[in-house]
């Protein structure tokens, strides 16, 4: 996959793909049969597959069949090379449509170059259904194969483990987005009696949404957004004041062990190690952090307590302690 995706992408660059005809025979094509979907088979792959064949011509570039007696397994609509841009929301609405009778459990908007994968059998508006997006051309490959391999390859879809992990990335991203909502009413909210904290807020509001969070996993995104200005439309400046912001930045902040003091954390089948210098978790080849829970995020992407995550051996001991059993010992 690596040297094919090298390959399309050298392509992209040098403008091979003309055409939506090229997207789809010379790109998609491609890449569908080294993810182990028969293209020569149209009962596996279906070009041109008519959705409602009593209704009307309505057509999807691609369908894929796990087999006759099933209805599609994933939609993908292409296009020709920077149109998903010009007309996103049209093509959403097409693929919206597209599922109304034949419910696939993936759809996927393509030009190649953009790809966007929808979580078709959830509820919602469509376009809030997104769970993945790439770029060929900007993202980093060996990320990109990761994805295709997880929600587009046969083998992953029989297994029902892409259904699965597309299932719990969409609620991930539906939960930042409540977060992300959350944050300007909770910055109203500890301006008013009884002076809430903005994490603790933020822990309230977000389960109003239907997601629940941690009062860790708030203080860190309060800790990342503590600067960030609210929008004069919501309230005037002043109305939060300077000793109620020292107070919030003094909650949240993340305390760290000492620096000198390693660290490691497993994860299936990976062990990540670092080394606490100048009150940050530096993890080796994966960069540095302001807390352990950020670490753990970026490294799982998924939402966790890094302190029920990280093992700690301080420099003037040789035994490891869970994070969190330090912290409670301090």
């Amino acid at each position: 996959m690596d040297d094919i995706l090298s390959d399309i992408r050298k392509k992209l660059e040098n403008n091979s793909y003309q055409n939506e005809e090229h997207v789809r025979l010379s790109l998609v094509s491609r890449i569908l049969l080294e993810l182990g979907w028969d293209i020569w088979n149209p009962k596996e792959v279906d070009a041109e597959f008519k959705v409602v064949p009593n209704e009307d011509a309505t057509r999807v570039d691609f369908a894929l069949f796990l087999n006759q007696y099933q209805p599609p397994a994933i939609f993908i609509e292409i296009k020709y090379i920077g149109k998903i841009e010009i007309e996103l929301h049209k093509i959403e609405q097409q693929l919206r449509d597209y599922n109304r009778n034949n419910t696939a459990q993936f759809s996927i908007i393509t030009d190649g170059q953009k790809w966007r994968f929808y979580y078709s059998q959830t509820g919602g508006e469509f376009s809030q259904k997104c769970f993945k997006v790439f770029d060929l051309l900007k993202d980093d490959l060996n990320d990109i194969i990761n994805t295709l391999n997880l929600y587009l390859s046969k083998e992953q879809i029989i297994s029902g483990i892409a259904n699965k992990e597309a299932g719990r990335l969409l609620q991930l991203n539906q939960k930042q987005r409540a977060l992300e909502d959350s944050l300007s009413k909770a910055r109203r909210l500890i301006s008013e009696p009884p002076f809430p904290s903005l994490p603790q807020s933020i822990v309230e509001l977000v389960l109003k949404s239907g997601f629940t969070i941690t009062l860790e996993e708030a203080i860190l995104f309060a800790e990342q957004n503590i600067e960030r200005k609210p929008p004069q439309t919501d309230y005037p400046p002043n109305i939060i004041k300077s000793s109620q912001i020292e107070r919030i930045k003094k909650t949240s902040k993340n305390k760290f062990p000492p620096d000198g003091t390693k660290c490691k954390f497993k994860y299936k089948d990976n062990t990540y190690e670092g080394l606490i210098e100048n009150n940050r978790l530096n993890v080796f080849d994966h960069g540095s952090f302001t807390s352990f829970s950020a670490a753990s995020g970026k490294l799982t992407n998924t939402s966790r307590n890094g302190w029920s995550d990280w093992f700690l051996q301080l420099s003037d001991t040789n035994s490891w302690i869970l994070a969190d059993n330090w912290r409670l010992k301090k």
